[in-house]
């Protein structure tokens, strides 16, 4: 199978070709179909509205700084607790006060389901990706059965 035949390291710039041989086959041109389904997302109105919402929180410089807050936070306690250090009492009702403050705020709430949503229809992308390049064909939601009966994990599909 050549791909990206006559490019180093096969690999042709700008576009994914995928074909038995130049004079036998026909070249597809992945790269086509894949701004297709990026263009097909960018126009989904769950992909619109997520996006709106991630917009919208960053935009917020309260929630943002808070949230970010947070995230150190917790990483600085984590790092002490895998370097064996014990967290305090007072460590701990530090982050679980800020953690309720935060994640009470609305914007940070519309921010994390539309991280969440985008994060699904990315591992549902991905998933049907994958089973398709496995099986040799379009999968079936019966090909997810062994996966719970979704397309993966957290795709939310079903």
């Amino acid at each position: 199978m050549a791909i990206g035949k006559g490019h180093p390291g096969g690999y042709n710039r700008g576009m994914l070709i995928i074909g038995a041989d130049d004079d036998v086959k026909p070249r597809l041109d992945l790269g086509e179909k894949i701004r297709e389904l990026c263009e097909a997302l960018l126009q989904d109105e769950s992909v619109i509205d997520a996006r709106n919402r991630v917009e919208r929180f960053l935009q917020n410089p309260e929630a943002t700084r808070g949230y970010a807050a947070l995230a150190n936070l917790g990483e600085t306690l984590h790092q002490k607790q895998q370097s064996g250090e014990e967290i305090s009492e007072e460590e701990a009702d530090r982050f679980e006060a800020m953690r309720r403050d935060v994640l009470g705020d609305p914007a940070v709430q519309a921010f994390g389901e539309a991280r969440n949503t985008l994060q699904e229809i990315e591992g549902m992308i991905t998933a049907y990706v994958g089973r398709t390049l496995e099986l040799g064909r379009v999968p079936a939601e019966s090909d997810f059965a062994s996966q719970g009966g979704s397309c993966g994990t957290g795709c939310g599909c079903h």
